[in-house]
């Protein structure tokens, strides 16, 4: 999920969650008769005669009612895709001269050399890497698990000196906005391997 999709969903969830305690709150007060005038008795039926009777009436309060039906279904469906959307990079191109052909990079081949590097690193135990954004200008994000009494200043170093100035190179990049998340393993882990 990217930055952009969370916040819409929580814009969105924000929307919903606001209707259905306005509802909540009418309902309550309804049943305490707290505006009579304007909800109702708490004792009278929540539809009048004539209002129960309308979609009979009138034929066309049906298709209208399965049209809005389906128009939420489909927003709802969109929402839920929208969730899975993490805007991750497959391919990168690396030869700006398409006349002289194209050269692609698959992003994984990227990331793994990256993690292999990483993982070679005495004080780290596992890296994961994803290239997110758009083709021409990817950032990374970066998830490193070190052992529990290693120096965070030589993992740091190591990332920052070693291992990123070799991804740069090899995708042609002067930068690689990185968002990395250091995390250390249990002290129990630490001689069982």
């Amino acid at each position: 999920m990217t930055r952009h999709t969370a916040r819409a969903s929580r814009t969105g969830l924000a929307i919903i969650g606001l209707i259905l305690l306005l509802g909540a709150g009418a309902v309550l007060a309804r049943g305490r008769s707290a505006a009579p005038s304007v909800l109702g008795s708490p004792h009278a039926p929540l539809l009048t005669h004539g209002q129960a009777q309308y979609p009979v009436t009138n034929s066309w309060a049906w298709p209208v009612a399965a049209a809005a039906s389906f128009l939420i279904a489909v927003l709802a469906l969109w929402w839920m895709a929208a969730q899975t959307r993490t805007g991750t990079v497959r391919r990168l191109p690396l030869e700006p001269d398409r006349l002289h052909g194209t050269t692609t990079l698959r992003a994984d081949a990227a990331t793994s050399a990256l993690t292999d590097e990483l993982n070679s690193h005495p004080g780290i135990r596992a890296a994961d890497a994803i290239l997110h954004g758009s083709p021409a200008t990817p950032g990374l994000r970066l998830g490193v698990t070190a052992e529990n009494r290693a120096d965070p200043g030589l993992i740091r170093a190591g990332i920052e000196n070693e291992a990123l100035p070799h991804l740069r190179d090899a995708l042609e990049q002067d930068k690689i906005p990185t968002v990395a998340r250091l995390q250390f393993s249990r002290a129990f882990d630490r001689h069982l391997t």
